[in-house]
């Protein structure tokens, strides 16, 4: 504990407290002790050097040792034939810890009592003094210190004067001195102190005078309680009432007071313009003048609610105005009970609800309208509220999803409706949805149905009343034309292989083949590479037509094609032109490599194919020509290959030739 002229109350109190006692850290080791305690255990007053609690009082030790809150031992070393209660205190001691307050009191009804005021005093709410006769300040409690905003050096002392502004002096000198010395006790009474920062706290105090052993006068307690807060709810109470009658008066809703036995005594402007009354004619009026017939049950249950409860629900009904109009309106009761609790009457809150009705009527033939055309599109609703990852559906929704009302409408349920990427898909959507605020749309298909069902989900965020985001979208079923496009991409692909590819081979015709030789001769000239054209042509083929017929034929040239494709790179084409005729467009390095390409080709066709059991022959004349020095144009360049293709089978067959401008 600190000393010094900045001392708080509570160590000025501890050091001035008659009951002894002393403060440790949890490990016993003996942070400070007061004037009490000195003089029990004779201890000099400059001394302190204390050591540790086992030294003076090993029984308290071992209790301090197994402290669990709060502890009290009877008989101690410490001070014999004393009560001593240990307890920890939320103060910071020298390493940071809670500090242990050990305090020794006689083991007597008066000790017990001593002890539990001293606590009274410390931890009251109410700021507690004890000054002087002449008005001196002696004692101060925490809460006396805080409502005037000073620490105990500044108010210890100092008389009450100091703190108080001028015009109360004058009411405290001229109503306290006869009544304190005459009855010992002041009224209650009002005043204001002054705060450090030299604002006024107006306070409710009471004083009483305390005298020594010979009847004269010692001290003066005083009890003082912030009236600030009363005086606010005072004028905040009147405030509530002028606020009250204002909205009573002009409160857009019909407001009215009803007695107990059902008439009405009060009524605002807009109540007696809904039923078409002046004020001065509501005199003997009861309820049964305002309702047309049919809603008796209704009143009833209102009125036994208020009996029971103190309230009403509130309830749709209906009003008749004074020239016979019935309105429709939206009422609520409150009970207004006596000082016994006996209900006297009730205050009734009255709507209009017309124009409410009128557009809920049209909100329902809108409803019936969209459902209607909702289903005749086969469109489907929906919401998604990230909090709880549950989805709201339409009854569109439902029909389209083909599931029952009670289907767990989780997001983990739900998307297990679909096949595996679709959910994938219809999970990653709605968090990106959330996470960008951008609407989206995609395909999704749902799992098990055949022939297939597809939707197009739609969704959107958006944000509730209380600023939220949540999912809303649409959902609609797209499979007759998932299966149309289908249809459609299979006839465009159907029509592109037979335009640009031979129907036996499946390899491209000639169309194709000019459109890989513009790309290839495209690249050839941006990187200064070649290109091959390579011309094959079958020896024989006729023979193996006429002699095994043509599915033989056929199978030969299927089995040629496959071995060219396998032969070449993906970036070179394999083509048939017609008959037995192949074409290879090959991507070159260097014009030499043609060469190199054609041979691997020649070596592949070397050996026959085995058709049901009988060999065909596969041997084949090769042409060879190189862009761009032999042709610059496809037709060129063909034309350069068939001739050396045509040189090769006049010299014998089975053989590659490369073209030559040499006769």
């Amino acid at each position: 504990m600190n000393e010094g002229n900045g001392r708080s109350l509570a160590q000025l109190a501890f050091e001035q407290n008659p009951i002894p006692q002393l403060v440790c850290q949890p490990s016993g080791e003996i942070l400070t002790v007061n004037l009490a305690l000195r003089r029990a255990r004779k201890l000099e007053a400059s001394s302190d050097d204390f050591g540790h609690l086992k030294n003076w009082a090993p029984d308290l030790m071992a209790r301090l040792e197994t402290l669990d809150g709060r502890a009290s031992v009877l008989s101690s070393a410490l001070i014999p034939g004393m009560v001593h209660q240990i307890e920890l205190l939320p103060l910071d001691g020298s390493d940071g810890d809670p500090v242990v307050l050990i305090t020794a009191s006689p083991d007597t009804q008066d000790g017990h009592m001593q002890h539990r005021l001293t606590a009274l005093y410390e931890y009251s709410l109410d700021a507690i003094a004890y000054t002087s006769p002449d008005g001196v300040f002696k004692l101060a409690n925490q809460a006396f210190l805080d409502m005037l905003g000073r620490e105990a050096s500044e108010v210890l002392g100092y008389s009450f004067r100091d703190f108080t502004p001028e015009a109360d002096l004058l009411l405290e000198d001229d109503l306290n001195p006869d009544m304190l010395f005459n009855n010992g006790v002041s009224e209650i009474y009002d005043k204001h102190f002054i705060r450090k920062d030299g604002s006024l706290v107006p306070v409710s105090i009471r004083l009483a005078l305390v005298k020594d052993s010979n009847g004269q006068p010692d001290g003066i307690w005083s009890v003082s309680r912030d009236s600030s807060l009363r005086n606010q709810l005072i004028e905040s109470l009147t405030r509530s009432e002028r606020r009250f009658r204002a909205l009573f008066r002009n409160s857009l809703d019909a407001i009215g007071f009803w007695s107990h036995d059902h008439h009405l005594q009060y009524a605002n402007q807009a109540y007696l313009n809904m039923i078409g009354y002046e004020q001065h004619e509501l005199a003997g009026l009861n309820y049964q003048v305002f309702t047309p017939p049919g809603w008796e049950e209704v009143d009833q249950i209102i009125a036994e609610q208020v009996e029971e409860r103190g309230y009403s629900d509130a309830f749709e009904k209906e009003i008749r105005h004074r020239d016979g109009r019935i309105i429709p309106i939206s009422i609520r009761a409150s009970a207004l009970h006596d000082g016994e609790g006996k209900v006297t009457g009730s205050w009734v809150i009255i709507r209009d609800i017309s124009h409410y009705k009128a557009a809920q009527n049209q909100l329902e033939h809108s409803q019936q309208l969209l459902k209607l055309t909702n289903r005749m599109a086969r469109v489907g609703g929906w919401e998604f509220n990230p909090q709880t990852e549950v989805f709201a559906l339409t009854d569109e929704a439902y029909r389209i999803l083909a599931i029952p009302r009670a289907f767990n409408l989780n997001i983990s349920s739900l998307s297990k409706l679909f096949d595996l990427p679709s959910q994938r898909e219809l999970v990653s959507k709605i968090k990106e949805t959330l996470r960008n605020a951008s609407p989206t749309d995609f395909d999704v298909q749902l799992d098990g149905f055949e022939p297939e069902r597809w939707l197009k989900v739609t969704a959107e965020r958006t944000l509730d009343s209380a600023g939220q985001p949540y999912l809303i979208g649409a959902l609609q079923d797209i499979s007759e034309f998932k299966a149309r496009q289908q249809s459609l991409e299979q006839d465009r692909d159907n029509y592109q292989q037979m335009a640009f590819h031979d129907p036996l081979t499946q390899l491209p015709n000639r169309l194709l083949l000019e459109d890989r030789f513009r790309q290839l001769i495209y690249r050839a000239d941006r990187n200064q590479t070649y290109v091959a054209v390579i011309v094959i042509d079958l020896d024989n083929f006729k023979l193996v037509n006429d002699q095994l017929g043509h599915p033989a034929g056929d199978a030969l040239l299927k089995s040629i094609a496959s071995r060219l494709r396998r032969s070449v790179r993906q970036s070179d084409t394999v083509a048939r032109l017609g008959g037995d005729e192949f074409i290879v467009l090959a991507a070159l390095s260097s014009a030499e490599e043609g060469q190199t390409v054609a041979n691997k080709l020649f070596h592949e066709l070397q050996q026959p194919i085995n058709w049901e059991g009988k060999p065909l022959n596969s041997q084949c004349s090769m042409g060879l020509a190189v862009y761009p020095s032999m042709g610059n144009t496809f037709d060129a360049l063909y034309e350069a290959a068939d001739r050396a293709m045509y040189k090769a089978k006049a010299d014998g067959k089975n053989q590659l030739q490369i073209f030559s401008t040499e006769p």
